[in-house]
């Protein structure tokens, strides 16, 4: 979508008797929308529909794509499978997808102090160019008002170049709001979903120990030959009752 902003200013137009009339319109800037999405458990993307040119946009932090909760959906899958099979240990499995979701959750933070390092940058060009614009509008008043038409024509030339560059800073900067906006909800969206795992995981490994203790139990059982423990056990009875009737006799 292209942006149009038509542009505070002043238009000059001659009377038979060369005079000058004044008028100030009023600066709009429209605001493309931000194109995002969330795919639950595939991950976040953060993208541009089409990006304006901008000196101070944050890089490419704006344009990352970040898959940081299929980690979590991969906790109660890595642990079933490690009960069916022998090859993977599920607690180290658990341990390593909250260290990945913490690595995620670091990348994030580090993105959204770009963009908001950016956004501020943005603000400050944006306030000097109304203020340029604004200054430049008094100075052709102030001509007018001396009579010097050309320097009045001169300044309100000026007063539109940067009237032109303000609403296109502020696009940008509407834009930025909203990348700004919707980074900050994924990390606090993230840091819940951390808190979720760390539950899991402690959970989890809880019961993997517990499978594991029953597995050790039940080989311990299995290597204990109970039938010549009894049958031994039956001939140390049977010895006994037969040394009875010798001590009576």
């Amino acid at each position: 979508m292209a942006i149009r902003a038509p542009i505070t200013g002043l238009s000059m137009s001659s009377s038979p008797s060369s005079s000058l009339q004044l008028s100030s319109n009023r600066l709009v800037a429209l605001r493309r929308p931000l194109k995002t999405s969330f795919l639950n458990g595939g991950g976040i993307w953060i993208t541009y529909s089409h990006r304006p040119k901008c000196i101070d946009c944050g890089g490419g932090a704006l344009g990352a794509r970040m898959n940081l909760f299929d980690r979590f959906a991969r906790v109660v899958k890595s642990y079933a499978n490690a009960i069916i099979s022998s090859f993977e240990d599920p607690e180290k499995i658990l341990e390593q997808t909250v260290l990945e979701m913490n690595d995620d959750l670091t990348k994030m933070r580090q993105a959204t102090a770009q963009v908001l390092a950016s956004q501020k940058r943005l603000e400050n060009k944006y306030k000097a160019a109304e203020q340029a614009s604004e200054d430049w509008y008094r100075r052709a008043q102030l001509a007018l008002q001396k009579g010097d038409e050309d320097l009045a024509r001169e300044a309100l030339k000026r007063r539109k170049s940067y009237a032109d560059n303000a609403s296109a800073l502020k696009a940008q900067l509407d834009q930025q709001r909203n990348v700004v906006e919707n980074l900050v909800s994924n990390t606090r969206l993230l840091e819940s979903k951390i808190q979720e795992a760390k539950s899991k995981k402690d959970t989890l490994k809880a019961r993997a120990q517990s499978a594991k203790t029953a597995t050790k139990v039940n080989e311990m059982l299995g290597n204990v030959n109970t039938s010549s423990a009894l049958s031994a056990f039956e001939k140390m009875e049977e010895k006994g009752m037969n040394i009875w009737p010798m001590l009576y006799f």
